[in-house]
């Protein structure tokens, strides 16, 4: 990086213009005629005269369009290289030379560029000085018809020499002409640059390169790094071998970077708003297979996956049919043995794994997809991922999902803005098709509804099971549900069934609504039968566990009817007593802080008759609830005694 260069205002139209044809037919020396940049900067591809490598080139057309050019390698050994520069290129110069035509290399890049889905081209034939007018015309007509079945059949068609310059001012006029179509690359989206280069500079460190494919990238931005996830902060910012504050999309852009050393970054990485991407090993795509492919495709195939700058091996399988015929194009799913970092709609190209060629390509439908089974259900919601409207593909991903789901994490998922998802969700909920519980997060109508009827069942079972008792804890509803709902889903939809008056809260205890409560006239008497067992003992009552015992099955619903009415009370683990036992007490020592104002352990046994098995338990609970408080050895009287 150069430090010194200086800085430069953004342009205000960018693009990125790439360039594609076989070997040795003039595309390095088109673009050192037009940058007046060599872009063959290897001592080896000196030595041999061809380019092994990626080579960029900063141009300014006649109308002011701030262009980075891409040149590309064309022997077929280097086609990997090609791929790793060609992606997210605005218009394609397809240089054929003059004196050769179409060649093997010629139809491969051309193939790679529809299957990227490059839609603008300017067709360049080089060494027009070498050959004769008929000839010219002859090679024209031959690109005519390779060009006739693909979207650059209307493609402008330049005559040039970098030698003469001929043709040259014709070449920049028709990239203007159709750089003037292209659309403004998203420069307020999360950043996201593929990685083709990767070298150290002495006082900057890790510098990477890359084409900014979408969003802005600012000195000191905190930025991740993908597949592996390390964070990195950017020191310094160059376009260009100029250094700016920011790099916009659609520029070619080299990023020094903190935190992270040259052996662990690698071309085919990508340096990513945080969070804004996730790398995944398997995804659902469309796959097209090209025309000339000489046999059927089977089903499962070892491939070359090529997607931004990177080549990663794996396993293209159809998900529909037992084979695909030359020119098809099907569901599939690709398995990859090392994870890529693609989004919804990523355009990639497949190329066989030996002998290497470009066999097809296609889109990205499910960027984070789980393995599926060919031929298995579910194709009718990878086809409404792959072509359904944002509405549609956010209630198939609300259907899978049965807890409430942020916007951000929607947006993630489907591929889109976190304010386009934002907006459709409004427009879903506005409908009825999904709810908000929480502000942000969000549920399909069929989960929410199921929610409810999940505790709405709950509640009605409890209360059929333990009639003396008024409702389940609310506590306990919820851990009983926790297989089903999650907590977050659970309190929501708890909180609007009580507030629609579905349910009925007392204390803590739930009932179904609108179903009086009276306990079992059997319970109310046992219950009393224990009262006077209790209070005739004193205070000196049975441990808890033995007098429950005696009631058999029956014990444990006195016990909890008796809370739950306050007329028994828990002192301790071992022992239970009445209110009416218990407030007794209280006014025992009222009576006894009017004329002390401390109380030891050997007065309370005084007062209450009861030795230190009893009396330790009672005097912590005195001290639990406010009867006293509790001072070294001793008792004061506490707030409400």
């Amino acid at each position: 990086m150069n430090p010194t260069a200086p800085v430069t205002p953004s342009a205000a139209r960018l693009a990125v213009v790439g360039t594609a044809g076989h070997i040795d037919h003039g595309k390095t020396a088109l673009v050192r005629r037009l940058t007046g940049v060599d872009t063959d900067r290897l001592p080896e591809e000196k030595k041999r005269g061809i380019s092994i490598d990626l080579g960029f080139a900063p141009l300014v057309t006649p109308a002011g369009v701030h262009v980075g050019i891409v040149d590309v390698p064309g022997h077929e050994r280097f086609v990997k290289n090609m791929l790793a520069g060609v992606g997210g290129i605005d218009l394609v110069l397809l240089v054929i030379a003059a004196d050769e035509g179409v060649m093997p290399q010629t139809r491969e890049h051309l193939a790679i560029v529809q299957l990227l889905g490059i839609a603008r081209g300017i067709v360049v034939l080089t060494k027009s000085d070498l050959v004769e007018r008929e000839w010219l015309d002859e090679i024209a007509r031959d690109v005519r018809a390779l060009l006739a079945a693909t979207p650059l059949a209307s493609a402008p068609l330049v005559e040039f020499s970098a030698i003469t310059r001929a043709g040259q001012a014709e070449l920049l006029a028709a990239m203007d002409a159709q750089l003037a179509g292209v659309a403004g690359r998203a420069t307020d989206a999360p950043a996201r640059l593929p990685v083709d280069r990767v070298f150290t500079v002495e006082g900057f460190g890790t510098v990477v390169t890359g084409t900014l494919w979408r969003g802005t990238i600012r000195t000191g931005d905190s930025l991740e790094l993908l597949p592996a996830g390390n964070a990195v902060r950017v020191r310094r910012v160059q376009v260009h071998g100029v250094t700016v504050d920011e790099a916009r999309a659609g520029q070619r852009t080299a990023l020094a970077l903190h935190g992270v050393a040259k052996e662990q970054v690698a071309r085919g990485d990508w340096v990513v708003a945080p969070a804004s991407l996730r790398a995944s090993s398997v995804l659902d795509v469309r796959f097209e297979l090209l025309p000339d492919y000489p046999r059927e495709w089977k089903a499962a195939t070892r491939v070359r996956f090529h997607l931004g700058a990177s080549e990663i091996i794996g396993r293209l399988v159809l998900l529909e049919g037992s084979g695909l015929a030359p020119g098809g194009s099907a569901l599939a799913q690709v398995r990859l043995e090392k994870p890529a970092v693609p989004a919804r709609g990523d355009r990639f190209v497949i190329r066989s794994y030996s002998p290497s060629r470009t066999v097809g390509g296609g889109t990205v439908i499910e960027p984070l997809a789980q393995k599926r089974r060919r031929r298995g259900g579910g194709l009718e919601s990878l086809a409404v991922h792959e072509s359904g409207s944002l509405e549609a593909r956010l209630l198939e991903r609300l259907a899978a999902e049965s807890t409430l789901v942020s916007t951000a994490v929607l947006a993630k998922a489907v591929g889109d803005s976190e304010a386009s998802v934002a907006a459709a969700l409004g427009r879903l909920a506005g409908g009825g098709e999904i709810v908000a519980p929480v502000e942000g997060r969000w549920l399909s109508r069929p989960h929410w509804s199921a929610a409810q009827e999940a505790i709405t069942r709950e509640v009605a079972a409890y209360a059929r099971k333990y009639p003396a008792r008024y409702g389940v804890p609310k506590g306990e509803l919820k851990s009983g549900l926790k297989a089903t709902l999650d907590g977050a889903l659970f309190d929501a939809a708890f909180d609007s069934m009580v507030a629609a008056g579905k349910v009925e809260l007392r204390g803590e205890r739930v009932r179904p609504a609108g179903e009086p409560w009276e306990p079992p006239a059997e319970m109310v008497a046992a219950l009393e039968k224990v009262e006077a067992e209790l209070e005739a003992a004193g205070l000196a009552v049975p441990e808890t566990a033995a007098w429950q015992g005696k009631l058999g099955a029956a014990g444990a619903e006195v016990l909890s009817l008796g809370y739950f009415l306050g007329r028994l009370v828990r002192v301790s683990q071992e022992f239970t007593y009445t209110a009416r036992q218990l407030e007794s007490l209280r006014a025992k020592l009222a009576s006894h802080f009017e004329k002390k104002a401390a109380l030891t352990v050997a007065d309370f046994k005084e007062l209450s008759g009861v030795s230190r098995k009893y009396a330790v338990p009672l005097l912590e609970h005195g001290d639990r609830v406010g009867w006293t408080v509790r001072a070294g050895d001793e008792r004061k009287a506490g707030g409400r005694v």
